[in-house]
């Protein structure tokens, strides 16, 4: 029975500095090359996923939440779910009401992301500008008035900040058709990340889709954070590390060690022995 192994990033197969251990990367190396499928679903996108480059990866990957499909074999994203153009205007409209506009995604015919932003409006938004604004997969243009035209293909918006501030959005966004949104803690810091993109989309979606492109007879995750719930309840294993937050765990089958104790690699270390 072939199974299928995607793992979360952030808080579940990285550390506490967002780096895979050496440890870490030798394992899963070791078991990709013996034929395990492995492969991994995160809020990330190709230009901050550059932290696996010691990773042999060689099935597709989720990114964004499950917008995006990316195949390390053929360099390129091979599914792309944009949010319609009516419902990422009226995003535009809510964000605006709170004095937000946030980051916001577009993609061109062969999936290049151009991200526009009016402003950085405090410290981490800045952070997280500078930490990809050189990245060959991505460009930033600030921009007076960010408008959405009918040939836009636009499928993201994101923000940080503190959790009392975006709360009011995600409440307001969760009442949106054709869009969901996602509300966790960042897990570098006390602040948390909202992240909007079409309702089609999702980490679990990702993850079938995937098993489905693979044929797998079943697919085990491992993840962490809320923005992993759905992915969990659609796997046919359930796996939480054991710094996950609480309501991860209580939906996980199997809880192992620790993220920064290499809970995962060293789970399916013992799996495939």
């Amino acid at each position: 029975m072939s199974i299928l192994y995607i793992s979360d990033l952030d808080g579940t197969l990285l550390n506490r500095d967002a780096r895979l251990s050496k440890r870490s990367a030798e394992i899963i190396n070791s078991l990709i090359k013996n034929g395990m499928l492995f492969t991994v679903a995160t809020a990330r996108s190709i230009s901050s996923i550059d932290i696996l480059n010691g990773l042999g990866l060689k099935l597709p990957c989720v990114q964004l939440n499950g917008v995006l499909i990316y195949d390390f074999a053929r360099g390129a994203y091979i599914d792309c779910t944009p949010i319609k153009n009516t419902a990422a205007r009226k995003v535009l409209e809510i964000l605006r009401r709170h004095d937000r506009t946030s980051f916001v995604y577009k993609v061109d015919e062969e999936y290049g992301i151009h991200v526009e932003f009016e402003r950085l409006r405090n410290e981490p938004e800045r952070n997280f500008f500078e930490a990809r604004r050189d990245s060959d997969y991505k460009s930033f243009s600030q921009i007076n008035n960010i408008e959405i035209n009918d040939d836009d293909k636009v499928i993201y918006f994101t923000m940080v900040d503190t959790y009392a501030r975006l709360l009011p959005i995600h409440t307001e966004i969760e009442m949106t058709e054709c869009v969901r949104s996602t509300l966790y803690n960042d897990n570098y810091s006390d602040l948390y990340y909202l992240e909007i993109f079409s309702s089609e989309a999702s980490k679990a979606a990702g993850m079938l889709r995937i098993k489905e492109l693979l044929g797998a007879d079943s697919v085990t995750a491992f993840g962490d954070n809320l923005n992993d719930l759905d992915m969990l309840k659609n796997a046919d294993t359930a796996i939480a590390v054991g710094d996950a937050r609480e309501k991860i765990k209580a939906a996980a089958d199997i809880v192992i060690g620790n993220s920064y104790e290499d809970g995962v690699a060293e789970f399916l270390l013992n799996e495939r022995l």
